[in-house]
């Protein structure tokens, strides 16, 4: 059934607009061969049968019969009777002034050419016109006049042959009349939408990043995939544009901490050089030089955020193995843990190779790693998988854990935990920022998630080259 639907013309613009035009020219053609038909047809003469003029011989008889009754009205009404009678339309043709008796409803024929063009006929014939089938003429003399028969069944005037035998020009106009709805129709579901594109285009133009196409994006077709590929962009600008907003007052936010401690240092510096001379400025010294390596290496992580966000570094990808990716990174981290007094334990089943920018990755676990390292009481577990082309990294640690209210935030710039972090213990909050970003870069994901016994795990998937 979904295959049917695929195939379904109206899905496509372009199906839409062949379909429509197509139509359009059908009626046109079907409109012309018609107004061809209606100047071209008229009434055709045919030998008649003789079952038609065996009627037509017993219906001139009735007449006569019916004459030379008493005088019951005048002829028009008895021949309206007659044809009640017998079921048929009878036509009388006064030979000295050409008028037409008819009986029946009719009072007047649409066309009576097809009658007087028989006056000189000798042999009946079978009449047929638009407005039905005759077979005459029979002469007959009634009160003494001359008269010309006609019978035949008279069928009723539709719409349909009104307007075939109206003027062909009302025809004309009608057919035109079609076609302009039916291209107005199309014109009509073509713009519409495009119109709202270019409203909400001009509303974003305006700085309204919040501007969403509304029904054009519900349809099927181009313009539908159009207006959602929009609405997407829409989001991802307004997403950027306020992570920039944020990211830029995070940064005045963080930096403002180390300036005025160096300030702080700078004034004690000053003011102990004024009073004990110069030797006793060396711990303000110290601690301007502790603030700006601090400085630095904040300007060092946002930059490195920004060419993450931005894919600057995916260009420098290239194949190699998780072997050669973790092993100077994991004897870096495990020498770190046991200058703290904790282990590191690292467990890899196998090895795998990944497409990938190894500094980049690198840096991003090893954000992890050293952020479970530091949080960790006692010991840090690194575990490698690779289970159906996944590289699958858990990096667990026995600390006291994080509230799971923030665990979806961890991931963001410059979120820290409250209760676990501060500016000198827990960094500015680039880190997991970094590695999260690092990760997405390479088609991997990262979730964070708290521990039955205590302690952070976050698991880390990345696709392996197959």
């Amino acid at each position: 059934m979904s295959g049917w639907v695929h195939l379904n013309p109206f899905r496509s613009l372009y199906g839409r607009i062949f379909l429509w035009f197509w139509l359009t020219t059908i009626v046109m053609i079907a409109g012309s061969a018609w107004v061809v038909h209606s100047l071209m047809s008229g009434s055709k003469y045919q030998p008649i049968s003789e079952t038609q003029q065996g009627e037509l011989y017993r219906a001139r008889d009735a007449i006569l019969r019916s004459n030379g009754r008493p005088e019951r009205g005048p002829l028009s009404e008895r021949l309206r009777r007659f044809g009640q009678r017998e079921q048929m339309t009878v036509i009388l043709l006064d030979l000295q002034n050409n008028e037409l008796i008819i009986s029946g409803p009719m009072r007047k024929l649409r066309d009576e050419k097809p009658f007087l063009d028989l006056i000189s006929s000798t042999n009946p014939l079978r009449i047929v016109t638009p407005f039905g089938e005759f077979s005459g003429p029979l002469t007959l003399k009634l009160k003494q006049k001359d008269y010309l028969m006609f019978v035949g069944d008279a069928r009723p005037i539709g719409f349909p042959e009104r307007l075939r035998e109206g003027p062909p020009l009302i025809l004309i106009g009608l057919m035109l009349l079609i076609s302009a709805g039916l291209c107005s129709l199309i014109a009509r579901s073509l713009v519409k939408p495009i119109k709202q594109l270019q409203a909400a285009t001009k509303s974003m133009a305006d700085g309204e990043l919040s501007t969403r196409v509304g029904s054009a994006s519900y349809r099927s077709d181009e313009i539908g995939q159009l207006g959602l590929d929009f609405n997407h962009m829409a989001e991802q600008i307004e997403t950027l544009l306020n992570g920039q907003k944020r990211l830029l007052g995070d940064i005045s936010h963080e930096l403002r901490t180390p300036l005025t401690r160096m300030q702080l240092a700078i004034g004690i510096a000053q003011q102990q050089e004024s009073q004990c001379g110069a030797g006793n400025s060396e711990l303000a010294l110290t601690r301007i030089e502790k603030e700006a390596h601090q400085m630095e290496h904040m300007v060092a992580q946002v930059l490195m955020l920004s060419r993450l966000d931005s894919n600057v570094r995916v260009s420098q990808k290239q194949e190699m193995s998780f072997d050669t990716l973790l092993t100077g990174l994991l004897a870096d981290c495990e020498f770190e843990a046991q200058s703290h007094n904790k282990t590191l334990s690292v467990v890899i089943d196998s090895d795998a190779n990944i497409y990938a920018d190894g500094d980049l990755l690198t840096s991003g676990i090893e954000n992890v790693l050293r952020n479970a390292v530091k949080y960790a009481n006692e010991k840090v577990v690194f575990e490698l998988k690779i289970e159906e082309n996944m590289a699958q990294i858990k990096i667990c640690d026995d600390g006291i854990g994080i509230p799971e209210s923030d665990l979806s935030h961890i991931f963001q710039p410059f979120y820290r935990v409250s209760c676990a972090r501060d500016r000198d213990t827990g960094g500015v909050g680039l880190g997991l920022a970094i590695a999260s970003r690092a990760i997405a870069v390479h088609q991997g994901e990262i979730v964070a998630h708290n521990q039955v016994k205590g302690g952070l795990c976050v698991h880390i998937s990345l696709p392996t080259v197959s």
